[in-house]
């Protein structure tokens, strides 16, 4: 101890000091069977994802077309579902936010697997 005795105190503030080292948790870097895994789950939803949108928008334009195509093309249909299809036709619009939700949900699944797979950033 240079030039104090030993009966010196040394003065501490009375608050506490603290640091701390905020870095960003990150994720451990994924094995290649886990991103193969990921990939290709995250492809198999992003394709049914789309495909049930394309379905439902196809819906929500073919119901309420379905009596004058059948009109003008000479369809042989049944009156049940000419009926049907009909009915269906007042529900356009729940055909079509189904078939924005479904788009929406393959976009994001499609986000995120890429953000999950892709490397680090170095900041």
């Amino acid at each position: 101890m240079l030039g104090r005795s030993p009966d010196q105190k040394i003065h501490h503030p009375e608050s506490p000091v603290t640091s701390s080292f905020a870095s960003p948790i990150e994720s451990p870097r994924l094995g290649t069977a886990a991103a193969i895994v990921i990939g290709v789950v995250a492809t198999i939803a992003v394709l049914g994802l789309f495909v049930a949108g394309v379905t439902f928008l196809g819906l929500a334009i073919a119901f309420p077309i379905a009596g004058q195509v059948v009109a003008q093309y000479n369809v042989a249909l049944s009156t049940a579902d000419l009926a049907l299809a009909e009915q269906f036709a007042r529900f356009w619009w729940v055909f079509g936010l189904l078939s924005f939700a479904s788009i929406a949900a393959a976009v994001v699944v499609a986000v995120k697997a890429i953000e999950r797979l892709s490397p680090p950033t170095l900041d």
